[in-house]
């Protein structure tokens, strides 16, 4: 199953999460962009220090980083 899908049906069953979602998006993000820096060993200056997309766009099963809307 999607992850964006498991994130929708966690959401509908518990909605309160979203909040907590919402407060905690940009250190999701901080900790993939390290982890993700980590592994690739790419140049730190090639990923942006904040995301450039949104959590409503993340969760969107249609949008990809590459396919701007």
């Amino acid at each position: 199953m999607n992850f964006r899908l498991q994130i929708q049906a966690i959401l509908q069953d518990s909605p309160s999460l979203k909040n907590y979602l919402n407060d905690t998006f940009a250190i999701a993000y901080q900790n993939g962009r390290k982890l993700f820096l980590t592994a690739s060993e790419l140049n730190a200056e090639l990923i942006p220090e904040a995301p450039e997309f949104t959590l409503k766009q993340t969760l969107d099963e249609e949008w990809l980083p590459w396919h701007p809307q």
